[in-house]
């Protein structure tokens, strides 16, 4: 059985296992991400939160258990599907990833052209369409090294959505910014989540968490500790864990 059926569930982990060496960075996790719905991974540094999402999207591939996405198993023996369903998800970075050598523009067309095989005209509309859903039209012909990390980081994000995924993950989109320009991507995420965009985001920003995300899933040791409402997650962890790490970080 390679297919599962839910009208509005996008990705779907089942028992998620992934060692590097003798550590173990995911222990046994499942969990569900349904359409339009904003799901914060959280906890403390070290716990498998940036893991779990990079073998959603296969960046790293897990010793054990199974992902769907849209209800079809991603397989990487079955190599035509596999890249299709794929592509289904947009991935943004901690450190941006652009290539240097490109202007913001050449960025935003390189896999529209490369990938896609769109004509040059569709492709420059598109990359001009998300440049200034992200506020960054003026810099089209600027190099990633004339920009700062927060409009570094905002390319990334209109670079992805120029690939028309149905789900985006975002890997700690914040952490590598100075405090100033967290703001302006956020404000971003908050905009594409309003739009309904279905989300999966790793953060250490409980603020975007608890007034943005549907749900919280905490992790600790590769293992989900809860997986609950933002709301509740916020008001009243279960967890004992959940508890002293939220004494710790909000204030």
């Amino acid at each position: 059985m390679t297919n599962i059926e839910n009208n509005d569930l996008m990705i779907k982990v089942e028992n998620l296992s992934k060692h590097f060496g003798k550590l173990k960075a995911v222990d046994d996790v499942s969990l569900e991400l349904h359409k339009g719905e904003i799901v914060c991974l959280i906890g403390p540094s070290g716990s498998g939160k940036s893991t779990v999402l990079r073998c959603i999207d296969h960046l790293e591939i897990p010793e054990k258990g199974k992902i769907y996405i849209e209800g079809e198993l991603l397989n990487p023996r079955k190599k035509k599907d596999y890249q299709r369903i794929r592509r289904k998800m947009g991935f943004v970075f901690q450190h941006f990833n652009l290539f240097p050598n490109m202007t913001v523009f050449e960025n935003l067309m390189f896999a529209q052209t490369k990938v896609l095989n769109r004509d040059e005209i569709e492709a420059e509309d598109t990359a001009l369409k998300y440049l200034n859903i992200v506020g960054l039209a003026e810099k089209r012909e600027a190099f990633p090294n004339k920009l700062s990390g927060g409009q570094k980081q905002r390319v990334a994000i209109a670079r992805s959505l120029c690939m028309n995924p149905d789900i985006m993950l975002f890997d700690e989109p914040t952490s590598a910014l100075d405090p100033e320009m967290v703001i302006e991507v956020l404000e971003v995420m908050q905009n594409l989540a309003k739009e309904g965009m279905t989300m999966m985001v790793v953060t250490h920003e409980m603020g975007f968490a608890k007034t943005v995300a549907d749900r919280v899933i905490f992790l600790e040791d590769g293992k989900i500790i809860e997986d609950t409402p933002s709301k509740q997650f916020f008001e009243n962890p279960k967890s004992d864990r959940a508890k002293l790490f939220l004494s710790k970080v909000m204030y």
